[in-house]
């Protein structure tokens, strides 16, 4: 009885320290990581200050040069670590109501990908790295097609598909998760040919089909169907209607 009691305290010990070591691993971890990513960027700066060694003016015209191939190799290096973490150690979510808790494993593993992967998602569209950041978001599982333009923003990879040929306006907002009172995660499906214009907002579990188009500053709301070769406008989206008018003829 004794044995059985002093299980039971460590167990709900164990279980009050969790979100503690938990929230602990969301600050360690992405400083590990990112700082891993941050070597190669090092090495190579190293390199080129060892070559130049700034002692004329022409050395100093190359310093901007320099920096931004930098900037590249960090946004490549940073990428490509980002995404082995994620991958090797499973850091990925699917579809599904979780608990709002640090206790909640899936939660924990939705903050985790947040922080890994927000970060350099901004560093990216900031400089305007676009075809690094599809890279960065197909190796974190977003599906996306062939000629597909996205300016706008994408926060949860794991969970949207982009066909072919569909552009995706700047400052447009592509949410898979939403909490209401629980964690809400539902992919989000965007077809062939589409286009959504700027400033538009699409919630959880909308389906754009082929062809459709999303206005600027429009809002998708959750588990909304976007009708194929139809445009959709307003807060909430609803289909735009086109009346033909007659003229008469003298």
């Amino acid at each position: 009885m004794q044995m059985n009691y002093y299980l039971e305290k460590m167990g709900k010990n164990k279980k009050k320290s969790l979100p503690v070591i938990r929230s602990f691993l969301l600050v360690f971890i992405p400083y590990v990581v990112y700082s891993i990513g941050l070597l190669p960027s090092i090495l190579t700066m190293k390199f080129f200050l060892q070559i130049l060694c700034f002692k004329n003016f022409f050395s100093l015209l190359a310093l901007p040069f320099i920096l931004m191939a930098e900037l590249f190799i960090f946004s490549i290096s940073e990428a490509i670590v980002i995404a082995l973490v994620i991958n090797i150690f499973k850091i990925k979510y699917e579809e599904g109501i979780y608990e709002m808790s640090l206790r909640d494993s899936v939660f924990f593993k939705f903050a985790l990908f947040s922080a890994l992967y927000y970060p350099l998602s901004k560093i990216l569209k900031l400089f305007s790295l676009e075809p690094i950041r599809i890279l960065f978001m197909r190796l974190l599982g977003a599906r996306i097609g062939k000629n597909t333009l996205i300016v706008g923003e994408i926060d949860d990879p794991p969970l949207v598909e982009i066909g072919d040929n569909t552009v995706i306006g700047g400052h447009t907002v592509i949410l898979s998760h939403i909490g209401e009172e629980k964690l809400i995660l539902k992919k989000v499906r965007i077809g062939r040919n589409c286009l959504i214009g700027g400033a538009a907002y699409i919630m959880p579990g909308v389906v754009m089909e082929d062809y459709s188009v999303l206005g600027a500053k429009s809002l998708a709301t959750k588990n909304q169907v976007l009708k194929k070769g139809r445009i959709y406008v307003g807060i909430p989206a609803r289909e735009k209607k086109f009346v033909k008018k007659e003229v008469d003829k003298e």
